[in-house]
């Protein structure tokens, strides 16, 4: 019954064709930009393969939980190429999302600059299971609508750059958003929108002279579908020649969170965790986010760019 009533008040505050925005989830953007930003792909000229668990709210039924996989790499002088995999659980809802990424990078004036798309097909429906509930309507068609499965094709619009130490990005979501459904009961007409929603960050990478480690402050600020305004307050420290990885990050918007990250980059593997804690009221009921990745490097890109922009 719990499961049913969670997956009703999320349908009906108007996840009915999204379940939220998964750019806001993840708090390991801090490490691969590439979840929040199709620009990112092939950014850092070696490929990245990532595998991203996170569950919201850790102890409560029908907690959200997100699983992740994804690649990103060069695949060329100047173009890099990215794949994601995504499933994910709310209550009875469940979502199943493939996305592709396409990147431009070229040099402007000492700037690297990378320009990316990214298309996403979405799967979404209501288990089953729902319907055996007693105090469902078999007249709902929102529900019925649900557990048939929602089908969704997704545009995405994104920018990366870098200029010595300082970094910067933005990424503009459903561009073009739109059902692809056959039931000729159901609108099919596409959403499309403009700096309505929009992810949009800014970071610094400090080399502290003299000590072997160095200081990453960033700030991003997001306001994505069916998700409230939300600001992020960073700091990320390497050690050790980057072994070791420590970080803070501050949450204002959607009741206030913490989150602290502890991980590990080695040779060609990389370790990360974190966990997030509410200020919100509905904290008690539950034991607070966990967030984990692994992930490999691997590969260069054959050739290196060279400044034949002006």
């Amino acid at each position: 019954m719990k499961r049913l009533i969670l997956a009703l008040i999320l349908i009906v505050s108007g996840t009915a064709l999204a379940v939220g925005q998964t750019e806001g989830v993840y708090r390991h953007y801090l490490l691969s930009p590439t979840f929040i930003n199709p620009a990112y792909s092939g950014f850092q000229d070696e490929h990245e393969l990532i595998v991203n668990y996170n569950n919201t709210w850790a102890a409560f039924p029908g907690s959200p939980k997100l699983v992740t996989a994804a690649w990103n790499g060069p695949v060329g002088e100047r173009i890099g190429l990215g794949a994601q995999l995504s499933s994910e659980s709310i209550a009875s809802l469940q979502s199943t999302k493939a996305q592709l990424s396409y990147a431009f990078k070229f040099l402007l004036n000492d700037v690297d600059l990378s320009l990316g798309l990214a298309t996403s097909y979405e799967q979404i429906r209501l288990k089953g299971e729902a319907l055996l509930d007693p105090f469902f309507e078999s007249d709902d068609l929102a529900i019925v609508d649900a557990v048939g499965g929602l089908k969704v094709f997704d545009a995405a619009l994104g920018v990366h750059g870098q200029a010595q130490d300082v970094y910067f990005g933005l990424n503009l979501p459903n561009l073009i958003r739109a059902r692809v459904d056959t039931d000729p009961n159901i609108d099919t007409e596409a959403e499309t929108s403009f700096f309505e929603h929009f992810l949009a960050y800014v970071g610094y990478r400090w080399q502290v002279q003299d000590y072997n480690f160095h200081l990453e402050p960033s700030l991003v600020v997001k306001n994505l579908r069916n998700s409230p305004f939300q600001v992020d307050f960073n700091m990320k420290a390497n050690f050790f020649e980057d072994q070791l990885v420590g970080g803070l990050t501050y949450t204002l918007g959607g009741g206030n969170r913490i989150s602290v990250l502890l991980g590990t980059e080695l040779t060609k593997l990389n370790i990360y965790y974190s966990y997030t804690t509410s200020f919100a009221q509905f904290q008690q009921y539950n034991n607070g986010g966990h967030e984990i990745s692994v992930g490999f490097n691997f590969g260069k890109r054959k050739s290196t760019l060279e400044d034949t922009d002006g």
